[in-house]
């Protein structure tokens, strides 16, 4: 099952974070503001008997601007009353209009309070609160708070105070307990829906501020899971300065590393492949040049041994059979020679350990040595042999391109008919110099044009020992061709086949113009 996405969990605890705070804040008004609401209204009362007592010098005039202005200012009724039980200031009710049948103050006996008529609830509250003030108390500690009731069960919350301890001047403060339970239920309303509106706004900023903060995160989620598939084109484009944009950078790193060890574990994968694979091949061919060589000696070691065993055991009584047995042990011991010089030169180009002498060579004279030595095998068979177009000179190793020569000459009279063509042509081209040798013929097939240059392959297996040759000659060929920089190769043309053979141009001599 697929779980939120980060993105919905930021919302979520930016959310549970605003509701329990606002949730704490509800409980706390809830439980405590009231306590606190009560604490802070005490204060208020300390405040003003503080303010009024310094200020307070036996007149009650000198501070009646005071006790005005401070009464404006709070919810706080202030009254200054004697010991006599005279009420030197009131603002809660006029003495004349309490007591119209009398003229002066109105008197306020202590601890005598009976002379306050209950039907005013100023007078009632003054009362009260004489009534339950302890002198005691307020003669030791200056003030004392105290909770009152009247008959309609209103509650003031009050401070009695002694102004002037000689005179007996005491201060009434108190305030209604309707007012401070008024001023909670409104505080606890007015939160709620402050908290409601709150709690909206942090709802909305959450929102965009989880999509603020997490679209970074996403982005680099998104480049981790593109790593994941191994494409490491995606780079995180965030330009942010702080953590998120250096785990940013740090993944844009950590990919690049990881695209480059990648890189250079396929090539090195690849390189150990081409390494398997030319492995094998070596395995391959040395298996084939075995099997090769073996069935290439069989037939001459056996010939050898057969010939030798016959001559031991007396077999060949006239001369003429002896000759016939021992030149038959040379040709063939020959054959091996050539076979096996023909191996090591082969081994020592494809190793590089042939060493090469560069000079210049004419080719036609080359080519006439070549045709002179073969001069026997032509007449034999009737083969016309033409290089009158060789008259070119290269810079190269003179044994190394007779050899080549020497392949291509005695693979030409190996497979032309009696009587045919062979023609042997230099010229110079784009690249250096090019020697071609046409023999008459059918040509080869197309497919196996590429495979004649492998070691030992024949074209017809069926053909006699006679008409073959080793199978190593092209070979012989391909090497030197890569020994001396050049290139070979064999094409079908019209009458024939022609093998060529192509040599670079060096520092040493100029183009021809």
């Amino acid at each position: 099952m697929k779980g939120h996405s980060i993105r919905f969990k930021f919302f979520a605890a930016i959310s549970a974070v605003a509701l329990v705070f606002i949730g704490v804040l509800l409980l706390l008004n809830l439980f405590f503001y009231e306590d606190y609401y009560m604490l802070t209204r005490r204060g208020e009362l300390r405040d003003a008997y503080q303010s009024m007592r310094g200020s307070y010098t036996g007149n009650v005039e000198d501070i009646a601007a005071v006790l005005d202005s401070y009464e404006s200012r709070s919810a706080i009724r202030l009254s200054v009353v004697r010991a006599d039980g005279t009420v030197l200031y009131s603002s809660a009710f006029s003495p004349d209009a309490a007591r119209p049948e009398e003229d002066g103050p109105l008197q306020f006996h202590l601890p005598d309070f009976n002379r306050v008529e209950q039907q005013y609830r100023s007078y009632a509250i003054l009362s009260s609160i004489a009534q339950s003030m302890d002198r005691e108390f307020i003669t030791k500690h200056n003030y004392q708070f105290l909770n009152v009731s009247l008959w309609d069960n209103d509650q003031y919350l009050c401070l009695v105070g002694a102004l002037d301890r000689n005179a007996g001047d005491c201060l009434f403060a108190y305030m209604p307990y309707a007012y401070i339970e008024q001023n909670s239920s409104l505080n606890l309303v007015f939160l709620l829906i402050a908290g409601g509106c709150a709690l909206l706004i942090c709802l909305v900023c959450g929102f965009f501020i989880s999509r603020q903060f997490t679209r970074p995160l996403i982005a680099m989620a998104g480049v981790a899971d593109r790593m994941s598939e191994l494409d490491f084109s995606t780079q995180y484009q965030g330009g942010e300065r702080d953590e998120i944009g250096q785990l940013g950078q740090s993944l844009n790193r950590l990919s690049a590393y990881l695209e480059q060890t990648i890189r250079e574990l396929q090539e090195s994968n690849d390189q150990l492949a081409l390494e398997i694979k030319e492995k094998e091949r070596v395995d391959n061919m040395r298996r084939e040049f075995i099997v090769n060589v073996s069935h290439e000696l069989k037939t001459p070691i056996a010939l050898i041994q057969g010939y030798a065993e016959g001559l031991t055991a007396g077999v060949a009584d006239d001369p003429e059979d002896r000759k016939f047995y021992c030149d038959t042990i040379a040709d063939e011991a020959d054959r091996m020679n050539k076979l096996v010089m023909q191996l090591l030169n082969l081994s020592k180009l494809e190793l590089g350990a042939e060493q090469t002498y560069y000079e210049d060579i004419d080719l036609y004279a080359l080519c006439r040595n070549a045709v002179e030595k073969t001069a026997v095998l032509c007449a034999s068979r009737g083969l016309a042999v033409r290089y009158a177009d060789t008259h070119v000179t290269i810079r190269t190793d003179g044994d190394l391109l007779e050899q080549v020569l020497m392949n291509y000459l005695s693979n030409a009279i190996r497979y032309t008919a009696d009587g045919g063509r062979i023609e042997i042509t230099a010229a110079y081209t784009e690249n250096g110099m090019r020697l071609a040798i046409f023999n008459e013929g059918d040509g080869l097939p197309e497919d196996e044009l590429p495979k004649i240059w492998e070691k030992f392959y024949r074209t017809d297996r069926a053909r006699t020992r006679e008409a073959g040759g080793t199978g190593i000659g092209l070979s012989l060929v391909r090497a030197i061709a890569d020994t001396l920089h050049g290139s070979c190769g064999a094409e079908n043309v019209e009458g024939g086949i022609s093998f060529w053979f192509e040599l670079p141009y060096f520092p040493e001599r100029d183009a021809p113009a």
